[in-house]
């Protein structure tokens, strides 16, 4: 044995005597490897007791993890661990624009852990040989309860030119026909620009709480709320700018985030059928965006909320 295969032998000894062996810590440092950076913040994401402030000292006092600008990194044998796992690793990126981008991926995909969605970064998608995919701003998919989301997401700090740059980017997409926009500042949005002849174009406002609230885009019980609100026996509609209709007269759109296609869609309908109404079913947090575009509609303002199914039950 040579001294080169005694050196990686002694190494070896010594990472796995300081390296994770519970579960959610392994977890933990995969996810960082995985993005890169983790708020301290999204902790809690990864740990379901109170102490983990004690674990995570450790980690740091082993050097599998440390801390940079307030975020948790790979420390060298944070490193070293993945390769002893057989997991692909890649080098700190400090460029402010390019970290930002991960640190808000993280953020995202934290809180979708545990959840019956989850979030695929768009650097484990995108063709790196392709310019025209690897240009492009979306910043990975959402799974949500099966339908998958094309996500974007445009912060305070960029530009409107930025903003045009995710309209021309949908207006190429052919693949996917749901999309996620996440903003700081929905009045951004001009409603007109963002239809494209997709599913569904839904704008979330970024804050924590509307992040976890998308989760259970897919888990709305419509029919409970539907039997609340209006008297008459509604089924499903096959046209596309409502929800429910009693093929008569009423025509029901429901609304849990702003869907600027639907917007679209029942805007062209009043235009062309001036003397229908259409009943809008939505949460109070979003009737003024949706009221500003389509004032002629009838509104109905529920808690959405309580009517999630969050236990759901799968049977064979």
């Amino acid at each position: 044995m040579n001294h080169y295969e005694k050196k990686f032998i002694r190494q070896v000894v010594k990472i796995k005597s300081i390296f994770p062996t519970d579960k959610n810590e392994i977890d933990l440092v995969k996810f960082i490897n995985t993005y890169q950076y983790l708020s301290p913040k999204d902790l809690p994401y990864f740990f379901n007791t109170t102490y983990y402030p004690k674990r995570i000292a450790k980690l740091i006092q082993n050097n599998i993890l440390r801390r940079y600008k307030k975020f948790l990194v790979l420390g060298e044998d944070g490193y070293n661990f993945m390769k002893i796992l057989g997991v692909e690793t890649n080098k700190l990126r400090y460029q402010e624009k390019y970290a930002n981008r991960l640190k808000f991926m993280s953020h995202l995909a934290a809180i979708f852990k545990h959840s019956n969605a989850t979030f695929i970064p768009s650097f484990q998608i995108k063709d790196k040989t392709a310019f025209t995919e690897s240009s492009r701003k979306y910043i990975g998919i959402l799974n949500i309860f099966g339908t998958k989301y094309l996500t974007y997401h445009i912060s305070n700090s960029h530009t409107d030119k930025y903003l045009n740059s995710v309209i021309y980017d949908l207006q190429k997409e052919l693949k996917y026909k749901n999309v996620v926009i996440l903003i700081d500042d929905i009045s951004r949005i001009d409603f007109l620009k963002f239809s494209f002849g997709l599913n569904s174009v839904i704008i979330c406002e970024d804050t924590d709480e509307s992040l976890k609230k998308l989760k259970y885009l897919q888990q709305i019980n419509w029919l409970k709320i539907l039997n609340i609100s209006f008297k008459e026996n509604l089924a499903l509609s096959e046209l596309n700018f409502c929800d429910y209709t009693d093929h008569k007269n009423l025509y029901v759109s429901n609304f849990y985030f702003i869907d600027t296609e639907k917007i679209n869609r029942i805007s062209t309908f009043i235009q062309n059928n001036i003397n229908k109404k259409v009943d809008i079913v939505c949460p109070e947090s979003i009737v003024k965006y949706i009221k500003n575009e389509l004032n002629t509609c009838n509104f109905h303002l529920i808690d959405i909320d309580n009517f999630i199914e969050k236990e759901i039950n799968f049977y064979e």
